[in-house]
């Protein structure tokens, strides 16, 4: 499914390959979960890395980069330098590589590199291989068509061969089929509640079910629904950091909301007044 807007467009191709245009030097667009593998490959444009609202990593034009699956890094995607946003991204997703591991007997390093395995995402410098993967997949979206999906699972493949033909220790990272441990819902909340995530998706990064996270939730923070909890925690937040000399339309996507508007109208509902008029004050 394709989502167009007037600032920007996002298609969609069987949740798997996706190309991300944003035109409009307003507009960005902000996410945070990771559950796939991600190939990410940026034409133009600057696609920024945060962790607890901290700039790890700034990806420009020609920029490379997997993205590893169970992550929380949130990716903010705008315009930069007078031109557009415009980056394809590809999920390597685990049921393939299963699958393609047993059927090729792939062999992974006995004593991969651990820092690179401990990391969750890796720069990678494209060869010929790799810079012909994404230039043919940008070539489907420039003549509006889509790849079939027996072409698709040809592509992912290619994918897989690409990275470890440039780097095999990525091998031990592709096929890493361990699921996250339950952590410590308190922590773990506390941690990264400005993350833009659905109950869901918190459930599964600290290792629960729905129906146990919110019982351990409730355990861990009382008579407070994990919505009203998450929400106010993102205004507190807000407010500090107006507070200290920053505006509203510059945070609201790093205190987890997708636009000014609904930040705007959630801190008006709880402190009395809009961010502007904080910010003025």
């Amino acid at each position: 499914m394709d989502t167009v807007t007037k600032e920007h467009y996002i298609y969609n191709y069987d949740d798997t390959l996706f190309c991300v245009c944003i035109d409009d030097m307003a507009d960005r667009i902000c996410e945070a979960m990771v559950d796939e593998h991600m190939l990410t490959y940026i034409i133009s444009g600057e696609m920024v890395l945060l962790k607890n609202n901290k700039v790890m990593h700034k990806l420009h034009a020609g920029d490379v980069m997997l993205i590893k699956r169970n992550h929380l890094i949130r990716k903010i995607k705008q315009p930069a330098g007078g031109k557009p946003f415009k980056g394809l991204f590809f999920k390597i997703k685990a049921p393939f590589l299963k699958e393609l591991r047993k059927r090729e007997q792939i062999v992974i390093p006995a004593r991969p590199n651990k820092e690179l395995i401990n990391q969750p995402y890796i720069k990678i410098e494209p060869d010929a291989f790799l810079q012909g993967f994404f230039t043919s997949l940008e070539n489907y979206f420039a003549a509006g068509r889509y790849p079939s999906k027996a072409l698709m699972d040809v592509k992912m493949q290619e994918a897989v061969v690409a990275l470890m033909g440039i780097n095999p220790d990525l091998g031990a990272v592709l096929f890493d089929f361990e699921e996250p441990w339950r952590t410590d819902i308190a922590s773990f909340m506390n941690t990264n509640f400005l993350c833009d995530l659905s109950l869901e998706d918190f459930a599964h990064y600290t290792g629960r079910s729905l129906s146990t996270f919110k019982r351990d939730f409730a355990e861990a923070f009382g008579n407070v629904t994990p919505a009203k909890w998450i929400m106010t925690r993102r205004l507190q937040t807000a407010k500090k950091m107006i507070e200290s000399g920053e505006h509203p339309a510059d945070i609201y996507l790093k205190v987890g909301f997708k636009n000014l508007s609904h930040f705007s109208t959630a801190f008006k509902k709880q402190y009395g007044m809009a961010p502007t008029m904080l910010a003025t004050s």
